[in-house]
């Protein structure tokens, strides 16, 4: 199916709720659901909780936001995958001084990483330094 663009009305995420409704409702043997952006996994959440199929439909979204953790503190979304900003920015300043002063030749590509949330794992230390990071710049 084609993705719909998500439209925020006051707290309601439209588009992508009903999107996600509309593929419950049309596909009741769906077991699965991916969103690739904030977004999407913000309605997927909703349209679960409100059909109370979260329990029947793994839902794993990209992004992270004080709602989508607790979708997955409350079991409605079963995971995040998650970016480390700071690492990356770090990573991107440091390839750019030694390719500026060092003549370094950078890499084409970089993988600056990825981290599975879960309910499981929310708790530890390591996630909440991604979901929550550090502002006082120290490395």
């Amino acid at each position: 199916f084609k993705q719909k663009t998500a439209y925020e009305i006051g707290v309601r995420l439209v588009g992508s709720e009903m999107c996600i409704r509309d593929r419950i409702t049309t596909f009741p043997n769906l077991r699965g659901i991916f969103d690739d952006a904030l977004f999407g996994g913000l309605g997927t959440g909703q349209a679960l909780k409100e059909t109370g199929k979260a329990d029947d439909i793994i839902a794993v979204t990209f992004d992270s936001s004080d709602e989508l953790i607790n979708y997955i503190n409350d079991g409605t979304l079963k995971g995040l995958i998650i970016q480390d900003p700071w690492g990356m920015g770090n990573m991107g300043v440091k390839a750019a001084f030694d390719a500026s002063q060092n003549g370094k030749v950078l890499a084409p590509f970089v993988d600056t990483g990825a981290t599975l949330v879960t309910k499981a794992n929310i708790n530890d230390a390591a996630i909440d330094a991604k979901l929550n990071p550090s502002l006082d710049c120290k490395p």
